[in-house]
């Protein structure tokens, strides 16, 4: 109900705050009280005579609670929780249950979702916002410049390698091996795992090879970069052989950073050079590269002699 006798308010992040839990408040129909600043129930304290003040706050109901899970869904990098959440999405019936529960499993996703939902919702009550502020003759305002919480940093320990994290490794880097050979045939997924052990050559167990770790806070090892000085004339040239993080923990940037970490270490020590040489980069990590500073220089190519026009 927009009013021409204009009472303006300013919109605050506590103000904010407050519409945001009236809209999601099921219980009552609110309002905003322009003269009191607070949202009141409209069955309580809202005068018929005096409703000039008053203004219907944003629309919010379960069908705008599942468009914004389907939209965090849709965006969502890590391919294991999102194909949980997809399913849960298209149950027909529990889904705001099944959706709680499944993110309860997948502690970083959950926190991305809090994160992801508080946006869009300080976003709509904004435009809601900047809707009065037409109405009133005023200037459109912008949205505050995000404070970027930073889920990798708070939530994942980089560290380099110790002799205690061998066993670790090996685990990691065997899932990623398996994880290649689900996707090739045996003889070939064979072929390049040697070719990632020749890759790493003469720096693999050395002092001269680099190996950045992350690391849960409960001292999970989920991801690692491994790197070294090319050998035999080339000076101040760096191999990156691997950056491998599990399934489950990909598309919450933990890959991105210990590239980042891996660059600056090699930066720091006067190298020049960076060349990523891991024999399997997937799709998805390419932009990763891009975003670092990499550019293309070749791709690998696979060609299959077993195909009958080459015989």
């Amino acid at each position: 109900m927009l009013k021409s006798n204009n009472m303006e308010f300013e919109l605050t992040p506590e103000l904010t705050d407050e519409i945001i839990f009236a809209m999601e408040d099921q219980t009552g129909h609110f309002l905003f009280d322009s003269a009191e600043s607070r949202c009141v129930d409209s069955r309580d304290s809202v005068s018929a005579d005096d409703d000039e003040r008053y203004y219907a706050i944003p629309l919010w109901d379960s069908v705008s609670g599942f468009r914004m899970m389907d939209r965090f869904v849709s965006q969502l990098r890590n391919p294991i929780a999102r194909e949980e959440l997809r399913v849960a999405l298209s149950s027909g019936h529990g889904v705001f249950r099944k959706f709680k529960d499944i993110l309860k499993d997948h502690v970083e996703i959950e926190r991305l979702w809090f994160l992801f939902k508080e946006r869009e919702m300080r976003n709509l009550v904004l435009e809601w916002y900047n809707g009065l502020r037409d109405f009133w003759g005023l200037d459109r305002i912008g949205a505050e410049p995000e404070e970027t919480d930073d889920i990798v940093s708070q939530d994942f320990l980089f560290r380099p390698f110790t002799f205690d994290d061998g066993n670790s490794l090996e685990v990691l880097m065997a899932a990623i091996e398996q994880e290649i050979a689900a996707d090739m045939p045996l003889e070939l997924s064979g072929a390049i795992s040697e070719l990632w052990s020749r890759l790493r050559g003469n720096g693999a167990e050395s002092e001269s090879e680099h190996i950045m770790l992350a690391e849960t806070g409960e001292r999970e090892i989920v991801g690692a970069a491994i790197s070294a000085p090319i050998p035999d004339g080339s000076f101040l040239s760096v191999q990156v052989t691997m950056v491998a993080v599990f399934p489950e923990y990909r598309g919450l940037g933990i890959g991105k950073e210990l590239l980042a970490r891996t660059i600056s270490w090699w930066a720091d020590k006067g190298y020049r050079w960076l060349l990523f040489t891991a024999p399997v980069v997937p799709r998805a990590f390419m932009p990763v590269l891009h975003r670092s500073g990499f550019t293309d220089k070749g791709h690998v190519s696979v060609l299959d002699l077993s195909e009958t026009h080459w015989h």
